[in-house]
């Protein structure tokens, strides 16, 4: 029997109603002949709900206590799934992270998996079983403390779990199914582009561009997970057939585009400074990782020995705390100052091969579109582009009709 995970979102368990259509979708695979591992995520904004009532009770919750609210979600959502599988006939089992061997290290609210030690899911496959498991959330081996994966952690949790446990036939990884609310991979935000089309084949480099610049389908971590162990990875809709998006290796060369991405309201955090030693500014840059993992870094240049500058991008709630805790992060050594800039916007063309005569396409479109170009960023999988925020749409569609509809 063949090894399929299979992972919902929280759209697709929010409510008993379409909980029980999953365990409709469920059972078909297992009667199909799999041996068949669910993962499931909170149930629709019960996270989002979690994290307002710790911030109503606390100013400034700890990360540790956060995990253990968080990790709550889960585990409602992965026992009832049980239920009603058992109701169907299907013999199924629930188990937390910690329970299916997810171990992770210590940063609480992002924290990485170091490894996988699954033998009690198999146990229960192996005595034909269903094995449902809670998404997002692991344990320290160390410290035996939880801890939660941050944002796309029920992805990255089933891809590392088709990793681990394996194709018993084919002793490669098994499959692994990414169901949400959308048809699959388009090739822009069809809220944003009306012409854009579903992706029925992407390679994992080009899905992993795509997530690092704005694609929100899936998560960066999750897909460079699956092209490190060669997972076959399919994103489908849980409310239809629809045959989706697969994920797989490239299948030819060649300069091509495959999407447009965005990114809006977002702010840059900027700091620029004389550093106190060579090193100084790369421990910032990692102190700044630990205390605000959701922060992207853009640049780090060390023009100098005593001269450098930093540049990172997320949301003005991350860039607001990076401000007020960036003394601190910095240490005693040189002296920097931080601003920062809000209201930023990326659009991004992704692809293969692409070069100067693609970006000066890429331009003329953004000049056709009146649309003024404020920064460039290019390489050969991708060309960025900075834009004012009040014109990404306008930008995304202009790149998309340039590329994509001619």
């Amino acid at each position: 029997m063949t090894l399929l995970v299979q992972k919902f979102g929280g759209t697709s368990v929010d409510g008993p109603e379409r909980i029980r259509a999953v365990a409709k979708r469920v059972a078909a695979a297992r009667a199909a002949g799999n041996r068949t591992v669910v993962v499931v995520s909170a149930m629709g904004q019960a996270t989002d709900e979690l994290l307002a009532l710790a911030h109503q009770v606390s100013a400034n919750p700890s990360r540790r206590e956060l995990d253990m609210l968080l990790t709550t979600g889960e585990r409602v959502s992965m026992a009832l799934l049980a239920m009603a599988l058992q109701d169907l006939g299907v013999e199924a089992i629930s188990f937390t992270g910690s329970q299916s061997g997810l171990l992770t290290d210590g940063a609480h609210g992002a924290a990485r998996i170091t490894g996988v030690r699954p033998d009690r899911i198999r146990s229960e496959l192996n005595a034909g079983r269903v094995v449902i498991v809670a998404g997002f959330q692991g344990v320290n081996p160390d410290t035996r403390e939880i801890t939660t994966l941050g944002r796309g952690g029920s992805d990255t949790t089933a891809v590392a779990l088709a990793a681990a446990l394996g194709d018993d036939e084919s002793q490669n990884p098994g499959r692994c199914e990414i169901y949400t609310d959308v048809a699959g991979i388009f090739t822009a935000d069809p809220r944003v582009v009306p012409a854009a089309r579903l992706i029925p084949r992407l390679s994992y480099r080009a899905c992993s561009t795509l997530a690092h610049l704005g694609g929100r389908v899936l998560h960066a971590r999750c897909v460079d997970l699956a092209a490190r162990h060669r997972v076959p990875l399919t994103v489908r809709s849980s409310f239809d057939e629809s045959p989706g998006t697969e994920i797989m290796e490239d299948e030819m060369e060649g300069p091509r585009v495959d999407a447009v991405t965005h990114r809006g309201d977002l702010t840059l955090a900027i700091a620029e400074g004389n550093a106190g030693g060579k090193g100084e500014g790369r421990g910032i840059v990692e102190a700044v990782a630990d205390a605000l993992p959701e922060l992207e870094l853009l640049a780090h240049e060390q023009a100098s020995d005593t001269h450098g500058v930093m540049v990172w991008v997320g949301s003005r709630a991350d860039a607001e705390s990076l401000q007020r805790q960036f003394r601190e992060l910095r240490g005693p050594g040189g002296e920097w100052k931080l601003t920062l800039q809000n209201d930023v916007a990326f659009v991004s063309v992704v692809g293969l091969g692409l070069g100067p005569r693609d970006a000066a396409r890429a331009e003329q479109a953004l000049e056709k579109a009146g649309v003024p170009l404020l920064a460039l960023r290019t390489s050969p999988t991708a060309l960025v582009f900075r834009v004012a925020n009040e014109r990404v749409a306008d930008a995304t569609r202009a790149l998309h009709a340039m590329f994509l509809e001619s």
